[in-house]
C-alpha cells in the first residue's frame, strides 16, 4: 500500500502524564525531605527544558512529545497514523486476532474497532468484541455497506459518531490484519526483570512458553518450530535465542502473498502484546522489531552470512519471536 508522507497523526487518546519514566523516578526516590527535593528538582528541570525548547524553536515537535509520552503504539496505513497506549494496543491486537483466526475480512475488524474506539475508547475487555462480531454476522452485505452504517447497526449508536473514528479503525485493521506490512509498531520499556531460565518439558523457558500459550489462545493451532524437549543444539546461528529456549518460529509456507499477509498479522500481534509478554524480538519478511530499539519501529533485517536458503535466513517463510532473558 502506498504511504503518503508525512501522514496525519490521529491520536486516539490523550498522552499519559506524568510519563512512565517520571513515575518510575518518583517511585525509586525515597520520600524523605531530601528525596522530595531531588524529585522536585528533576521535575523543575523538565519544565525548564520544555520552556527553553519552546522559546528557542517556537514549539515542540512530535519527537520531543514522544519522549515525554512514554510507551505507546502506532499504526500507519493509507496515509493515516493513529496512536494507542499499550493497553489499547493489546486489546486491538486481540480483536484483530479473533477475526484472523476465523478468516473474517479486514472490513469486519474495521467495523468492530470503530465501535470500540467510539463507545469505549478501547478500554473494555476484548471479549466484548466477540459479541460485536456475532452481531456483525447478522448484517446482510456488510462488506458493501459504509463502515459507519454497519457500525451503527452493530453498536447501536449514530453513524456520524462512528464515522469520526473510521479512519483510525481502518488504519489499525489494515496493520493488524497484515494487509499493510510492517505498519504496526510499539515503543516499550526494555528494562525487564530477570526471569527463570529453566527449560520446561518442551524446551522453552517460562516466558517463551507463555508466548506459545498466548499465541494458541489467539490463533489456534499454527505450525511452530525452533524448540524441542531438552532444548535445541543445532540448526540456528551462533548465539541464537533458540539455544536458550527463549525463541519460537511460526511458519507460513509456501511463501505467497496470502501467507505474507497472515505472517504480518501474527508479527503485528506479537508487537501489540510485546509489553505484556516480555517480547524482545520479532523478525519476519526481512524486517526486525526489537524492544531494545523499539523507538525505531520496524527496521531492515541483515541476516548473518552463512550457508543456507536465503529466503529462510531472511525469515521470509516464518515469524521469529523471542523473549527477554
Amino acid at each position: 500500500m502506498q504511504r503518503l508522507s508525512p501522514p496525519p497523526d490521529r491520536t486516539v487518546r490523550r498522552r499519559q502524564w506524568p510519563p512512565r519514566w517520571l513515575r518510575r523516578l518518583r517511585r525509586r526516590v525515597p520520600l524523605t525531605r531530601r528525596g522530595r527535593w531531588v524529585a522536585g528538582g528533576a521535575a523543575g528541570g523538565v519544565v525548564l527544558l520544555v520552556v527553553g525548547l519552546t522559546v528557542r524553536t517556537g514549539g515542540l515537535g512530535d519527537g520531543f512529545f514522544g519522549l515525554l509520552s512514554g510507551d505507546e503504539c502506532a499504526a500507519t496505513a493509507a496515509g493515516v497514523r493513529t496512536t494507542l497506549d499499550l493497553g489499547q494496543a493489546q486489546r486491538a491486537g486481540r480483536i484483530a486476532a479473533y477475526a484472523n483466526r476465523r478468516g473474517l475480512p479486514a472490513r469486519a475488524v474495521t467495523v468492530v474497532l470503530a465501535v470500540e474506539l467510539t463507545d469505549h475508547d478501547l478500554e473494555r475487555r476484548a471479549a466484548r468484541a466477540v459479541r460485536l462480531y456475532g452481531r456483525l454476522a447478522g448484517v446482510t452485505g456488510y462488506r458493501r455497506l459504509p463502515v459507519a452504517t454497519v457500525a451503527a447497526r452493530v453498536g447501536g449508536g449514530s453513524a456520524d459518531s462512528y464515522a469520526d473514528h473510521e479512519d483510525d479503525a481502518r488504519a489499525l485493521a489494515s496493520a493488524l490484519t497484515g494487509n499493510s506490512r510492517a505498519a504496526f509498531t510499539c515503543r516499550v520499556d526494555d528494562d525487564r526483570e530477570p526471569a527463570p531460565d529453566r527449560l520446561g518439558p518442551d524446551g522453552l523457558v517460562p516466558r517463551a512458553e507463555r508466548v506459545r500459550s498466548d499465541l494458541h489462545s489467539a490463533y489456534g493451532d499454527l505450525p511452530l518450530g525452533g524448540f524441542a524437549p531438552g532444548g535445541v543444539r543445532t540448526g540456528h546461528m551462533e548465539g541464537s535465542a533458540h539455544y536458550e529456549g527463549r525463541a519460537i518460529d511460526v511458519f507460513f509456507r509456501p511463501i505467497s502473498p496470502a501467507d505474507k499477509t497472515r505472517g504480518w498479522a501474527v508479527a503485528s500481534y506479537f508487537v501489540s502484546q510485546a509489553d505484556r509478554l516480555d517480547i524482545a524480538t520479532v523478525i519476519f519478511d526481512d524486517r526486525i522489531w526489537t524492544s531494545e530499539r523499539s523507538d525505531e519501529g520496524w527496521r531492515d533485517y541483515d541476516p548473518p552470512e552463512r550457508s543456507g536458503d536465503r529466503r529462510i535466513l531472511e525469515h521470509r517463510d516464518h515469524v521469529h519471536v523471542d523473549v527477554a532473558d
